[in-house]
């Protein structure tokens, strides 16, 4: 009876719903890569768009704000904030739909793998790469959608990492003035104080927000590593093909629950003496 049953629920492959959320994945990878300047641009931003543009400007802005002392961004590095804040809600957006796709063509894919009892051992071995090649490519999608979320709660801070591709001696100039001062609290003009504050406390804020998020990922991959590890100890060892995919599930999902768990206490301690993280972001760690 397996052997008449088995051949017959092999033939079945979810050919056109494989196909469509590959098409949809392909077109949102490729919106993640166009999408975000063209739709972060709005009238006199569309400059911005430009990425030797868009550093330049951050770089005169970023040295303008040093020398005013404020902490309040000018006018000119508001509008680059802004446009980088903007940038990143598109970016996190894309990023999250893809993942959401992803995460339904994987399971698809997997779901198709256990249940093909039928011949070929290609067959299977596509599968399992495709299976594989997925996952790789929504874990990629997560940490994108992470990294947007950062950008658009902490845009002052994502952004300070451009500036290590601008050229510039009065910018040379400005960075030594905030090491100095990051090095030494007494150092340095009483009148640039605040303008460090503004960076120190976006600087904060960008890695809370990374603390944060990583809380409910490790969660979720400590629950699924629990689940499959159970769900492992329950099946007979009769199955080895559910049993291999399952161990490849259960020990990558303890893998990156530990990983997270580890970006959240980085980053908690980076939150709370964020002179030192800063120190070596402007002493080229961009």
């Amino acid at each position: 009876m397996r052997r008449l049953i088995s051949p017959s629920r092999s033939a079945v492959f979810p050919t056109r719903a494989v196909a469509v959320l590959t098409a949809l994945a392909g077109a949102l990878f490729a919106a993640l890569v166009f999408a975000p300047r063209m739709l972060a641009t709005r009238g006199r931003d569309s400059d911005l768009a430009d990425r030797h543009t868009l550093v330049n400007d951050l770089c005169d802005a970023f040295i303008g704000y040093w020398r005013s002392g404020k902490e309040q961004p000018s006018p000119g590095l508001e509008r680059v904030i802004d446009y980088w804040f903007r940038y990143n809600v598109v970016k996190g957006v894309i990023a999250s739909i893809l993942l959401m796709v992803l995460v339904a063509l994987g399971s698809l894919l997997w779901k198709t793998f256990l249940r093909d009892g039928g011949p070929g051992r290609v067959r299977k071995v596509a599968l399992v790469s495709a299976g594989v090649s997925v996952v790789g490519f929504a874990l990629f999608a997560l940490w994108t959608a992470v990294a947007s979320l950062q950008g658009a709660a902490a845009p002052f801070a994502s952004i300070l990492p451009l500036l290590g591709g601008a050229s510039n001696g009065a910018l040379a100039d400005t960075v030594d003035q905030i090491k100095q001062q990051l090095t030494d609290s007494t150092g340095g003009s009483e009148q640039a104080r605040p303008a460090l504050e503004g960076i120190v406390s976006d600087y904060v804020r960008f890695h809370v927000v990374r603390e944060i998020a990583a809380v409910p990922i490790a969660f979720a991959f400590t629950g699924a590593s629990v689940m499959l590890w159970n769900k492992l100890a329950r099946r007979g060892s009769n199955d080895r093909r559910t049993r291999r995919v399952l161990v490849s599930f259960a020990a990558s999902s303890t893998v990156l629950s530990l990983f997270f768990i580890l970006i959240f206490l980085v980053n908690r301690a980076t939150a709370t003496d964020p002179n030192p993280g800063l120190l070596n972001l402007f002493n080229g760690s961009w």
